[in-house]
């Protein structure tokens, strides 16, 4: 299955935007020489689901696999809430 837009990629940069704000790509920095890690997005879980349904990739589980799209969903989704929960505890030990 292709990692596709459902969109097209013409709107790559609007799915880009899309996987930030709901959290599944996180942009964050580090900085060895200071050991300073800095956290630059927010994420709105609510927007989740959203995000996973624009990719062709997510969104044909639905025809193949239905019982397991939602499954699928929320372990992706909590993995996404505790790498993000992760990386907040990072920000706040310098």
């Amino acid at each position: 299955i292709a990692q596709g837009i459902k969109k097209g990629m013409g709107n790559s940069i609007e799915e880009e935007k899309k996987a930030t704000e709901s959290g599944y790509f996180p942009i964050f920095r580090y900085n060895p020489e200071t050991k300073e890690f800095s956290l630059d997005s927010k994420a709105d879980f609510s927007k989740y689901t959203e995000f996973l349904d624009g990719e062709t990739r997510y969104s044909s589980l639905a025809n193949v696999n239905p019982e397991e799209k939602m499954d699928l969903y929320d372990k992706n989704k909590e993995n996404a809430m505790e790498r993000y929960k992760y990386y907040e505890s990072l920000k706040n030990n310098k």
